[in-house]
This record gives C-alpha cells, sequence and structure tokens, in this order.
C-alpha cells in the first residue's frame, strides 16, 4: 500500500544523495539545478489545518542590521542571499513585521522542515506525557517500543533519547557520505527498508547519558514511542494535540516511509506561517488560541540544557570550531547562550525564538552550505531581534 515501484524509490534516493553530497560552493555561484530539497520523495500523509487559525496581525518593515561574525562586520540582507533563503519571516509578540520570499516562492508555499522536524516530535512526546500515555521522560523507551529490547536502545531512558545522549552508534558528521547518518537511513528508507527495522538494527556505542551524539534515529524512536504509547499515528497525534490546537492555518504533509511510519526526523512540509506559528506556541510558554496547548514545564524543560555535556560550547569537545559549538542542546531544540533557541534543519531551515526580545524568525533555504552558516545565523538573528525590540 505504502511502496512505490523500484525506479521511482531508486530516483528518490539518487536525488536525495546528490542534494546532500553536492560539494560546497561560493558565495556567488549559481545553486545546481535541479535542486528541489523541499519536494517530497516519499509518501505522505495530510494532516488537517485549524479550523481557528491563529492570528497573525502584520506591521511591514524590513530590517537589515548588521552583525560582527569571525571579525567581520555583516548585513542580514547579505546574509540571507549567501545562504539561499526562500522564505523569511519575523514576528515580534505575535505580528508578522518581516516577511519575504525568493525564488518564486510565497506565502502558501510548503516547505520540507528538515530536522527542525525533530522540534515538533519532541513536542508530541511532551504532549503524551500531559496525557498520561507517558508516565516519565526517565522511563526506558522499551517500556512503550518492546521491539527494541536486545538493540543498542534496550533500558535507554526516553530523555537520554530526547537529549541526543542514547549512546547508540550512529555518525552524523558528514552528510555526503551515503553509507553514513541520515543519509544513510533515509536512502535506506527510499529503497523500501523500514525505519522500524533499521532502528532495531541499533548497536551500542557510548554510555548512555554520557555525551551528545546528534543522531536522526533518536528521533524516529521518538515518534515510534508516541505511536506506541498512544495508539495513534504520530501524524494523527502532531494533528490532534499540536497542529489544530496551535491554530495552524494550513494542512500539513508529513513523511512516512513505506511501511507507514512516520519518519519524525524530519519531512515535516509546512508553510513559512505555520513554522512561525509554532515558534510563537514556544514563545508563549505553550499556549495559543487562549488555552494550554502544551505545558509550561515541558517547554521550559525542552529549551534547557540539562547536563554539563549540553551546554553551550561544550557539544563537541574534541572540535571547538564545530560549529554545532555555537549552541548547547535540550529536548530536541538547540540553545544559545542569551536565553534564546532554536530548531535547525540541514540546507539552512530554522525557527528561531527569541523569549527576552519577544521574536520568533523563521528561516527556509537550500543553502548548500549550511553548516557553516549555522553558527553565524545566531548573530544575524540576534542583531535582527535586538533591532526588532527596539522598534515602536
Amino acid at each position: 500500500m505504502f511502496r512505490r515501484g523500484a525506479a521511482a524509490a531508486a530516483s528518490a534516493a539518487v536525488l536525495l544523495a546528490s542534494v546532500l553530497s553536492a560539494p560546497a560552493r561560493a558565495a556567488d555561484d549559481p545553486l545546481p539545478l535541479p535542486l528541489l530539497p523541499h519536494v517530497p520523495f516519499y509518501s505522505t500523509t495530510t494532516v488537517a489545518a485549524s479550523d481557528r487559525p491563529e492570528p497573525l496581525p502584520t506591521k511591514p518593515q524590513r530590517f537589515n542590521p548588521t552583525f560582527n561574525y569571525q571579525g567581520k562586520n555583516r548585513s542580514l540582507d547579505d546574509f540571507l542571499k549567501r545562504s539561499s533563503t526562500l522564505g523569511y519571516l519575523v514576528l515580534h509578540g505575535g505580528t508578522v513585521v518581516d516577511e519575504r520570499y525568493f525564488s518564486g516562492y510565497n506565502a502558501s508555499s510548503r516547505f520540507n522542515s528538515w530536522s527542525v522536524g525533530k522540534s515538533i516530535t519532541a513536542t508530541a512526546v511532551g504532549a503524551a506525557i500531559a496525557d498520561g500515555k507517558i508516565e516519565s521522560v526517565r522511563d526506558p523507551v522499551t517500556r512503550y517500543v518492546p521491539e527494541l529490547r536486545g538493540t543498542g536502545y534496550d533500558g535507554v531512558s526516553i530523555e537520554d533519547v530526547l537529549q541526543m545522549a542514547s549512546g547508540h552508534k550512529y555518525d552524523e558528521t558528514d552528510y555526503t557520505n551515503p553509507l553514513k547518518g541520515s543519509t544513510a537511513t533515509t536512502i535506506r528508507m527510499v529503497l523500501g527498508t523500514p525505519l522500524t527495522t533499521q532502528a532495531r538494527e541499533a548497536e551500542r556505542d557510548f554510555q548512555p547519558g554520557t555525551r551528545w551524539n546528534y543522531d536522526s534515529m533518536n528521533t524516529f524512536v521518538l515518534g515510534w514511542l508516541v505511536t506506541k504509547a498512544t495508539g495513534k499515528p504520530l501524524a494523527a497525534y502532531v494533528g490532534d494535540k499540536i497542529w489544530r490546537p496551535a491554530g495552524m492555518q494550513s494542512p500539513l504533509l508529513m513523511g512516512r516511509d513505506y511501511q507507514g511510519s512516520d519518519i519524525g526526523y524530519c519531512c515535516y512540509h509546512a508553510t513559512v506561517r505555520d513554522f512561525a506559528r509554532f515558534g510563537l506556541l514556544y514563545l508563549r510558554g505553550g499556549r495559543a488560541g487562549g488555552r494550554q496547548v502544551i505545558p509550561t514545564g515541558w517547554i521550559n524543560d525542552s529549551t534547557t540544557a540539562s547536563k554539563p555535556y549540553l551546554q553551550p560550547h561544550r557539544l563537541v569537545p574534541g572540535k571547538p570550531d564545530s560549529p554545532e559549538n555555537a549552541y548547547g542542546y535540550g529536548n530536541q531544540w538547540w540553545l544559545g547562550d542569551d536565553g534564546d533557541y532554536a530548531a535547525i534543519g540541514i540546507l539552512g531551515q530554522f525557527i528561531y525564538v527569541s523569549p527576552k526580545r519577544d521574536v520568533v524568525i523563521v528561516k527556509t533555504s537550500q543553502d548548500l552550505n549550511s553548516a557553516p552558516h549555522m553558527a553565524e545565523a545566531l548573530p544575524a538573528f540576534r542583531a535582527v531581534a535586538d533591532a526588532v525590540a527596539k522598534t515602536p
């Protein structure tokens, strides 16, 4: 039912590999064509929108602040251009104050979340705890997903999976290698290997809860956990507990494998405005539409580094210049050192939240240099938030 023809799956795998393994390009080089990072290359489930969308009033302005990065003064407009931006939106207090689209995209276009979706999947875990379907993040994942007993996930706490400290042997440091990390996982998925099968292949690499290791399979396991604990597919549960209660205006497309399992670690296809509404849900402490959608405690826990190795600038101690070290890590959120935080995806997808400045910034992109730009985004977004906060 969920399987495409072999030729279509193979073509999808080739497309994915070519996008993720493309060499870094100079800032003024044109993007290779076709580059289709926001087109689904897998089956999808449609999640209905809210019948009462969260209003986003507009007060059109344009902000182009300068910021310093690596000893050089740069401008926001230059950063947007160099990082191949497709959609960009700034909220201040829930009002749209800057919104731009590029390369033929517009406000109705859907964009692939890529790993921004990890933050949505993690939020579904919080909703399941609030519902009483999951007792505690200290429970082992195998309490709810017994299929993972005897694997590298056996006995690992939900908290350690949320914080990318599961101990699972997984190398996601090189997206150009089709045999490693999420690149390999996704290629195998589109060629027909179920994600549940791949999760059951997990091996232990280090003691859980002792260090951070970015791992997309962890997020698939979280989505599988939600499905098993609630008795609903992840897509359905996200729709019931997040998408519609948070007032999303447009239907969401969620990627799934050919066995019917929601991918979870990526592949939430949504508009820029609905991604902004998700950021606004966190900015407002889990409230939307006049009611509590996600517990405030979950919002706070998710955006706080609770272990020494999760603190900003400590994620990759052996590589001090790694872009990841600009951040810390919470429950599938990247954390700044100024109370701000972000959901971040490959190829330059961001939902940035600054509670101190009452600002949410969304950026969707097709950025082949997204790794170095990941660190630059933090001072760029802070400069925007500062400029917006100072505007009457």
